[in-house]
């Protein structure tokens, strides 16, 4: 029998061969490529495309349900619905159809011109939308963070060449802006120049009744305009074509724009398929039949927003309450009123809930499953969250693992399937399905053995050809064909979990020896008298200009610590390193009290911001000493 991904089963998930839940036992080894314990990907056409996977086109719908939900307002978008306006505005946006907005047809790869249309939103209930409307038109789309100022905007337009754009209401202001800085024929840093044309912008209205603002149409305009056409049966390309353009986090200098093909998208969004599958088919129960209910807080424009709101919709009953921005007590309080299962977070937002009293105000008991991703998550604030959730501290909050490059590599697996044992806070568990993994030392390029540290290179599907347009910087990050070097220093131990460590661009070195700031980070928050709610560690001159460095912390006090006062808490802080780290790792550098640690949207720490103002702030007290 052949295998088909489009049928209306959940086995479509799992290929031939897919190994048994409970019978097969994953056999960790010592060999340098190792893979995942869920086995391969089930066979995929090679030009699906990322709607079609979505929504079958021989397959019935299946019975309407609300599928995104505003918790601001309560305004509803059902599954029916939903996919009514995507064949609308698909109809409208296809480049061979009437194409109202005269639209090119958009690039295969980096190697061709074309139409690429920009999103330039918050969370919004009509994001997916766009997204499933542009995968149905092969139009290709870049998401841009809606925190961008109009210089950062100006970059990213470029660096996407962006050709049309989508822009909510309130962001026009931004936009005016970045238009005004020109063209960039001016700017030796980039050479390709802003494309952008300015009769091709789009706005995504709160009010679903207005036809234009300040004289550009509107989605809702264009949506009516598309329910009046006619459909055009079509068989739709996807495969290696290139499908959307990621930002990416901008933590090591101003943004890249990732290249996404379908099937990369297809085989992301597959991953959480497979493990929800095989983890009911362990638990005994039929998968994929509960419905479930989403907090929607993570930026849609992320390569893991785009996971949970755009590649597995219709794959499984998700009802998406979204969150226009993060809002603490309107996230508690939609948990409450619309019985929340399902919380996927930032570490920012965990150790918020984690530390606020408010959580104690509201009924947080429909909770079954909360997960952290895009970044380090320390172990402190796993547990802590954990305890006010009904899971308790005994399932602590896991942290899965992906870049924007590779959207999904690895996760904690559920304890004893496929004989596996847990995944504790402080790891980010097995390589998910399709993965394979090498830890290789980052100077000599050699692997390296079980126990030890090294680079984390990752192949599979879901790794991304490259930067687009910018072939020197796709080559640094593919050392051997396929494989992705991702820029982080972890440990494969001897059941085949890995442990973070760090950014490798992000480790201390002190005479010689490496430091990995997470490691000392943990540390801070482990103080047993809970002085610290946040910490970042990084890497000072040392002012001897040896190409050496000192350890310096920078901490947000907690409520006990700022009884203690900042100098009596630096001491504590100071004398609990000395007693947990080896010499090389102390404080060397100091402690410093501030009032917050600045990280990215997605939870990244910036921790060169950090090292950056202590630098320009020691210059300017020499300078004011002469």
């Amino acid at each position: 029998m052949v295998h088909d991904i489009l049928k209306p089963h959940w086995s479509r998930f799992l290929g031939p061969g897919a190994p048994a839940p409970r019978t097969y036992k994953y056999e960790p080894h010592s060999r340098p490529i190792f893979s995942s314990p869920y086995g391969p990907f089930p066979p995929i056409p090679s030009d699906l495309n990322i709607h079609d996977l979505c929504f079958p086109p021989n397959n019935p719908l299946p019975p309407d349900y609300d599928l995104f939900i505003n918790a601001v307002t309560d305004e509803r978008v059902t599954l029916h619905q939903f996919y009514a306006r995507v064949c609308a505005l698909a109809r409208v946006l296809r480049y061979d159809g009437p194409n109202p907005l005269g639209l090119g047809k958009s690039p295969a790869s980096d190697r061709e011109d074309g139409e690429i249309i920009g999103f330039f939103s918050r969370n919004h209930i009509h994001y997916p939308m766009l997204a499933h409307a542009c995968f149905r038109a092969e139009l290709v789309f870049g998401g841009i963070s809606p925190a961008s100022t109009p210089y950062e905007l100006w970059w990213v337009l470029r660096k996407m060449q962006i050709t049309s754009f989508v822009c909510h209401e309130a962001l026009l202001p931004v936009l005016r802006e970045a238009m005004k800085l020109g063209r960039g024929e001016a700017d030796k840093s980039w050479s390709l120049l802003l494309v952008l044309d300015p009769s091709k912008i789009i706005v995504l209205s709160d009010n679903s009744n207005l036809d234009s603002v300040s004289g550009y149409p509107t989605v809702e305009s264009l949506v009516r305009h598309g329910s009046s056409l006619p459909e055009v049966p079509r068989k739709l390309l996807g495969g290696d074509r290139m499908a959307y353009l990621f930002q990416s986090s901008g933590t090591s200098g101003l943004p890249k724009a990732m290249m996404i093909s379908h099937k990369n998208g297809i085989h992301s969004g597959l991953q959480g398929m497979i493990t929800a599958t095989q983890g009911a088919r362990f638990m005994g129960v039929e998968p994929l039949q509960t419905p479930q209910c989403v907090l929607g807080v993570v930026p849609a424009y992320h390569s893991y927003g785009m996971i949970l709101w755009i590649l597995r919709i219709n794959l499984m009953k998700l009802t998406n309450v979204m969150l226009p921005k993060w809002d603490l007590e309107l996230a508690l309080k939609s948990i409450q009123d619309y019985k929340i299962t399902m919380l996927p977070l930032v570490p920012p937002i965990v150790r918020q809930l984690a530390q606020s009293p408010l959580t104690a105000k509201y009924d947080l008991s429909s909770v079954l499953q909360a997960g952290s991703g895009a970044a380090y998550l320390p172990p402190d604030v796993a547990y802590e969250l954990a305890k006010k959730l009904p899971q308790g501290a005994a399932a602590p909050i896991p942290s899965g693992y992906g870049l924007s490059e590779a959207a999904s590599i690895a996760s904690p697996a559920a304890p004893g399937i496929f004989g596996l044992e847990a995944a504790p806070p402080g790891t980010i568990g097995y390589l998910l399905p399709g993965m394979e993994g090498r830890v290789v030392d980052p100077e000599t390029l050699q692997d390296v053995q079980r126990g030890q540290k090294g680079e984390l290179w990752a192949r599979g599907h879901v790794v991304t050809p490259g930067y687009f347009k910018d072939p020197k910087a796709t080559a640094e990050i593919f050392a051997e064909p396929g494989w992705l070097r991702t820029g982080d220093l972890v440990m494969r131990d001897e059941k085949d979990r890995i442990h973070y460590l760090d950014r490798l661009k992000e480790m201390i070195k002190v005479k010689g020896l490496q430091v990995a700031a997470t490691e000392v980070e943990d540390s801070l928050l482990e103080h047993p008298e809970g002085l610290v709610r946040d910490a970042c560690v990084a890497g000072v001159d040392n002012g001897r200009g040896d190409g050496s460095l000192f350890v310096r912390a920078w901490v947000v006090l907690s409520d006990e610590g700022r009884k203690r006062g900042d100098k009596a808490v630096a001491e504590m802080l100071d004398e609990w390193v000395k007693s947990r780290l080896s010499r090389h790792k102390w404080l060397t550098g100091g402690v410093e009290a501030v009032d917050s640690i600045p990280r990215t949207p997605s939870g990244k720490m910036l921790r060169r911001e950090m090292r950056d103002r202590y630098h320009a702030r020691i210059k300017m007290e020499g300078r004011s000493k002469l």
